[in-house]
C-alpha cells in the first residue's frame, strides 16, 4: 500500500469513525483532512473530531480545495452503483488521487481493525459489491480456540483465509507456502494487525514447505498439530498448465493427496479442499486435475473416514492472473485492451467474500460435501473492459482500442459451477449450495493407480499421455 498523505474519508458512519481511530493509532491522524457523507444531516458536523465537509457530489471541489492525495471509501455496505458513482467523481478530479476501499465483507465485523483490510483501488469492487450472507454465529462457535493450517498461505485465497480467521478467535494459524516472497508479504500484513490488536492476536506460524514433499509437509503437521486444514495450494493458470501438464498433475494431485494423508495421520477434524468451477465438465488440464483432487478428497472421506469437503467457486477479483489487473495495466499504457472473445463470460467474486464463504462452508460441513458458492450472474468480459476504460475517462474503441485475440488453450466461453441445477441443495446459508448426488467415486484400485502414477511415472509421460490418463478417471474431460 502506498504511503498515505492528505486523506479524505467517504462515509462518516461507524466504519469511518473506526478507521479514524486506526489511522491515529498508526500515527497518521494528522493526515486526515475531512469526511464526506451523503446523509444531509452530517455536513457541518464533526465525527471523531473530523469535519464532514459535504456529500459525494462535492468530491471534485473538496479534493481540489484540500489538496487530497488519498480517498478512502469507508462504506462496507455500499452497492456497486454507489461505488461506481464515488469512483467516477474521484477519477474526474484534475489531480492524481489514490483510492482505497473497505471491503464489503467488513460489514459483518466490528472486532478487528479496519485499516489493515483496506484494498487499493483495482476496480474489483465495481463488480463484487452485491449482497452475500454468512452464518456468523456458527463460524464463531466452530473456529474459536482451534488451530488452523492453510496451504497456499501466501496466495490470493490462502492469505485472505488467514486474515479472515483473525475474526473468529482461533488459537493458532499455520500459514504454509512454497514461495518465500508471498509468505513474507503475508507476514507484513499480519504484523499490521498485531500492532493494532495487542494481546488479541492468535499465535501465527509461517512455514516454507512444498505440498509435493511429504516429508517436509509432515514436519509441519508434526510441529503444528492442526485441528482444521484448508488446502488452497495449487497451480491454477489455465493456459500455462496446458503446456505444463506433468507439473499441473503432480502439484495439484500429489499435493492434495499428501495433505489429505497427513490430515488423516495427525487426527485433523476437518479438511477443506479449495476447488474451482473449472472442475465441472473440464476442458483444460488444470480443471481436470482439480476434479481428480475432488474425487481423492471424497475417497478419503468414504474410505479413510476423514471429515472432508470441497468448495467450488469461480474467478476471484484482483487475484494474481485475474483479468482486472491486466486491463488496468493495459489502459494505463494507452491500450490496446485484449479480450479473448466479445461474448465470453465469467463469474466473479471478491477475494474477501470468497474466503469468508469458504470458511463458512467449513463450519457447516458434516463431511463428504461438495459446496458451491452462489456466484450470482456471469459478466461479459467485454463489458468489464469497456466499463473500466470509461471509468478512466476514455472512450472505448476511440481513445483505447479493444482487440479480440481468440480463446486461449483450454478456455471455455462460459463457466459452470455444477452439472445440473437440480442436483444442488440449499444449505442454511443462501450463498452456499451443496451437491447432493456426485455419483462418481474412486475405487481403491483407481486411487492406487492415480497415486502410483503421480509419484513414479508422471514425468515419463508426454502431454497427450497425461490427458488420456486423466480422462480415464474424469470421462467428461474434453480436450
Amino acid at each position: 500500500m502506498k504511503k498515505l498523505n492528505r486523506i479524505l474519508i467517504v462515509g462518516a458512519g461507524e466504519a469511518g469513525a473506526a478507521l479514524v481511530n486506526d489511522l491515529r493509532q498508526r500515527g497518521l491522524g494528522n493526515g486526515i483532512a475531512a469526511f464526506v457523507d451523503d446523509d444531509p444531516s452530517k455536513p457541518g458536523t464533526t465525527v471523531s473530531g473530523i469535519e464532514v465537509r459535504g456529500g459525494t457530489s462535492d468530491l471534485p471541489v473538496i479534493c481540489s480545495e484540500l489538496e487530497i492525495t488519498d480517498v478512502i471509501i469507508a462504506i462496507p455496505s455500499a452497492k456497486t452503483s454507489l461505488i461506481n458513482r464515488i469512483t467516477s467523481k474521484v477519477l474526474s478530479c484534475s489531480r492524481s488521487i489514490n483510492i482505497l476501499f473497505v471491503p464489503s465483507a467488513e460489514r459483518f465485523f466490528d472486532t478487528v481493525p479496519i485499516f489493515p483490510s483496506l484494498r487499493e483501488f483495482s476496480y474489483s469492487d465495481l463488480l463484487g459489491r452485491e449482497e452475500f450472507s454468512i452464518n456468523l454465529d456458527i463460524m464463531e462457535n466452530y473456529f474459536r480456540g482451534k488451530s488452523v493450517l492453510i496451504t497456499g498461505g501466501g496466495g490470493s485465497i490462502g492469505s485472505e483465509i488467514c486474515r479472515q480467521l483473525l475474526k473468529f478467535n482461533v488459537k493458532k494459524i499455520i500459514a504454509v507456502g512454497r514461495g518465500e516472497n508471498s509468505i513474507y508479504n503475508l507476514i507484513k500484513e499480519m504484523d499490521e494487525y498485531s500492532r493494532l490488536m495487542p494481546g488479541r492476536m492468535p499465535e501465527t506460524v509461517y512455514m516454507i514447505a512444498d505440498v509435493r514433499d511429504r516429508r517436509g509437509l509432515a514436519r509441519v503437521f508434526r510441529h503444528s498439530r492442526p485441528d482444521i486444514v484448508f488446502h488452497a495450494a495449487a497451480h491454477k493458470h489455465v493456459p500455462l498448465m496446458e503446456s505444463n501438464e506433468c507439473e499441473a498433475f503432480q502439484n495439484n494431485v500429489l499435493g492434495t493427496d499428501n495433505t489429505l494423508s497427513l490430515s488423516a495421520e495427525y487426527g485433523v477434524s476437518r479438511f477443506i479442499l479449495v476447488s474451482t468451477d473449472k472442475a465441472v465438465r473440464p476442458t483444460n488440464v488444470m480443471g481436470a486435475t482439480k476434479r481428480i483432487c475432488e474425487l481423492i478428497t471424497a475417497y478419503y472421506h468414504n474410505e479413510k473416514k476423514l471429515n472432508t469437503s470441497a468448495v467450488r467457486f469461480g474467478n476471484v477479483l484482483g487475484s494474481r492472473g485475474s483479468v482486472i489487473p491486466l486491463f488496468m495495466e493495459q489502459i494505463e499504457k494507452g491500450g490496446p485492451v485484449t479480450v479473448t472473445d466479445p461474448e465470453i463470460t465469467r463469474y466473479f467474486m471478491s477475494i474477501p467474500e470468497a474466503s469468508l464463504l469458504v470458511i463458512n462452508s467449513a463450519a457447516i460441513s458434516k463431511g463428504g460435501e461438495i459446496f458451491v458458492l452462489d456466484m450470482g450472474e456471469q459478466y461479459r468480459i467485454d463489458d468489464i473492459a469497456r466499463r473500466m476504460i470509461e471509468l478512466y475517462g476514455f472512450t472505448p474503441d476511440r481513445d483505447i482500442k479493444i482487440e479480440y485475440t481468440g480463446l486461449r488453450p483450454g478456455e471455455k466461453m462460459y463457466e459452470e459451477l455444477f452439472y445440473n441445477r437440480d442436483s444442488m441443495d440449499r444449505t442454511g446459508n443462501e450463498s452456499i449450495l451443496t451437491l447432493h448426488n456426485d455419483s462418481r467415486k474412486l475405487s481403491a484400485d483407481d486411487y492406487c493407480e492415480i497415486i502410483e502414477t503421480v509419484k513414479d511415472g508422471i514425468y515419463d509421460m508426454d502431454g497427450d499421455s497425461v490427458r488420456r490418463f486423466i480422462k480415464k478417471f474424469v470421462p467428461e474431460y474434453v480436450y
